[in-house]
């Protein structure tokens, strides 16, 4: 699943954030922490992150909309609430929110 998440994550799609509706940006190394293995390493989880004014809501398809808290061993993701609402049938992914590019909305 996290090969799905990978590929589909990238800098075309234009999540909104859903605290102040500005367009969230995509993060390769969004997410950093050291590793368990490893303490020189770092790991990283890639999402969009929404840093208007403070912001700090994230998004990646397998955990919807959070928040991070950065604890010593690993980040730990608290759910935004009432946003997370419905996941692709197909893949089990959290949908997103968007602009409308259409004339008609």
């Amino acid at each position: 699943m996290t090969q799905v998440m990978e590929a589909a994550l990238s800098h075309s799609l234009e999540p909104l954030c859903p605290r102040d509706d500005h367009r969230m940006h995509f993060e390769t190394k969004g997410i950093a922490w050291k590793s368990a293995l490893d303490e020189r390493h770092r790991e990283f989880q890639p999402s969009y992150h929404c840093n208007y004014d403070g912001c700090s809501v994230r998004y990646d398809l397998l955990n919807g909309y959070f928040t991070v808290v950065l604890t010593p061993v690993q980040p730990y993701f608290i759910e935004e609430p009432g946003i997370n609402l419905l996941r692709c049938p197909q893949h089990g992914t959290w949908l997103y929110r968007t602009a409308s590019h259409s004339p008609d909305s």
